[in-house]
């Protein structure tokens, strides 16, 4: 869940620091710190905030219902920009660098090396007191929070999600395919193999243009787009402790294995011809086109906004998850991610009484009152009724329309902690299909020790797997042999990963202390 990092960010760092020093008092137009800001007794506090905007366009904030609202339950002023995801890196670093700007950013790169120097060097707010005081807040899991933290403190306040379900999580098949060629929803990944191999024979989709599954771009040795197989062959997710030895995936047995299971589905037509090089948005088109049997995904995929495209290409057809596929030898798993996405720090530059208030509002923010603001809207303007446990809604056409203009889920900036956050369905049994997914995966969990640890090597060096995914892409396309990839990992390991994993570890048995 992390955008590109920061560029130049060696500039801000020097210009922030600086900033921070000497300009605490704020005060100017425009400026976001101002002490005249921070809202006197019963006074909204004026806050200036600025987050992303993932995709489409941007709420329209004049005469906002919405905006009125939330300024009025919260006691605030909201003066928020909305930047498009991708000049936003851009957008950060300028913030940053000027220091005195905005009272709240969100950093959607998350915890990386750049945020840790930041912390540490004073320029975000120590939260930690303040979290304490905000329930809403504290219910985030601890597992978040830690994933978060620079040395014990809270310098930003995650705006949470799922532990389980993000990204890359489980596959989902066409049901009615199954259905066609009695063939069970699979639990193994011989049923599955078998899946594919069945609507690659029969071809379902008509005039030879079946495309068993979908998968793609190979960019890396772990094969993201193919998750849920690598678990099923037993292997950890990114790292793991074995016998207080640090061991990375590829070092594993069992990645041969997967490997070996990819190159046969590939080199069979299992798996689409164009895998190596091919999006993951194009192959979501794919698999909504209908001439794919599988792909890879997240819960959102069981959405009206994916299944109604499909069935415009085919009227039969139906999507069902596989939540965990179980390996040869009994294996299977799903990864635990970082639980959140962004981080919302506050320069140290705004004064701390108003620093104070705008951890309240996000505490608002994470409440179950502004949980239906974002989720619905307002009663009587954007909804007549709203189910929040069922997300069954009751709106007219143009009460959708308000809603779909004003993006009320943008303008709530937190949110409250979710296990089902990404049960976003409007269609009580399809939320119920999505929950009943999410609901598996909590006993399968495959944790990374390391992912909350930076490696200041592997910092440096972005590009140490280069080599090995050149060999392990070639070898799964049946260009290459096993020799050449089990070089790269020897090399790796005996190299750059050495230090890589040294790092990696010291500060997990520190960490334990």
């Amino acid at each position: 869940m992390k955008m590109k990092k920061w560029a130049g960010i060696s500039l801000a760092l020097t210009l922030t620091m600086g900033t921070v020093a000497g300009c605490a008092s704020g005060g100017k137009e425009g400026q976001g710190a101002s002490v005249k800001d921070g809202g006197g007794e019963g006074q909204p506090t004026q806050i200036k905030a600025l987050t992303i905007l993932a995709s489409g366009e941007p709420p329209v904030l004049e005469n906002n219902k919405t905006l009125e609202e939330i300024e009025k339950r919260a006691n605030i002023k909201l003066n928020l920009e909305v930047v498009p995801g991708d000049v936003y890196t851009d957008k950060v670093n300028i913030a940053i660098a000027a220091g005195n700007q905005y009272d709240l950013i969100l950093l959607t790169d998350g915890k990386d090396d750049k945020y840790v120097k930041l912390a540490k060097q004073g320029a975000f707010h120590d939260l930690s007191e303040l979290v304490k005081k905000n329930e809403n807040l504290q219910k985030i899991p601890e597992y978040t929070w830690n994933n978060t933290t620079v040395d014990g403190k809270i310098f930003g306040i995650p705006r949470p999600r799922g532990i389980y379900g993000g990204g890359n999580s489980n596959i989902f098949i066409r049901k009615d395919w199954l259905d066609k060629y009695n063939l069970p929803v699979p639990k193994t990944l011989d049923e599955f193999t078998n899946a594919l191999k069945v609507f690659k024979e029969n071809d379902p989709a008509g005039g030879g243009n079946t495309i068993p599954m979908v998968a793609g771009p190979f960019n890396s040795p772990w094969f993201g787009s193919l998750n849920p197989i690598g678990f099923s062959f037993g292997l950890p997710y990114v790292y793991k402790v074995q016998d207080g030895k640090p061991v990375a995936y590829f070092q594993t047995p069992e990645y041969k294995e997967y490997l070996d299971w990819i190159r046969m589905a590939y080199t069979s037509g299992l798996i689409d011809k164009d895998a190596p090089v091919t999006k993951t948005v194009q192959s979501k088109d794919k698999f909504k086109s209908g001439m794919v049997g599988a792909m890879v995904d997240n819960v959102g995929m069981l959405d009206d906004s994916n299944t109604s495209v499909m069935k415009k290409a085919d009227p039969n057809a139906e999507l069902v998850g596989i939540p965990i596929l179980e390996g040869p030898k009994g294996h299977k798993g799903v990864q635990m991610i970082e639980g959140y996405f962004g981080i919302w720090v506050i320069p140290s530059n705004v004064p701390k009484d108003k620093a104070e208030k705008i951890v309240e509002f996000l505490n608002w923010s994470a409440s179950e009152e502004a949980t239906i603001i974002s989720k619905a809207g307002i009663e009587g303007v954007h909804y007549n009724k709203y189910d929040l446990a069922t997300g069954a809604i009751d709106r007219t056409d143009e009460q959708k329309k308000l809603y779909d203009k004003e993006k009320p889920g943008i303008l709530v900036l937190q949110n409250e902690y979710d296990k089902y956050y990404y049960a976003s369905s409007l269609i009580p049994e399809v939320r119920q299909a999505q929950r009943a997914v999410l609901d598996e995966f909590e006993q399968a969990g495959v944790e990374n020790p390391f992912l909350s640890i930076l490696s200041p090597t592997l910092g440096k060096n972005p590009d140490h797997l280069k080599k090995l995914t050149e060999a392990s892409t070639n070898y799964v396309l049946g260009k290459g042999e096993w020799d050449a990839v089990q070089a790269e990992i020897d090399a790796w390991s005996s190299g750059i990963g050495a230090q890589i994993l040294k790092e990696y570890m010291d500060e997990y048995n520190a960490s334990k202390k």
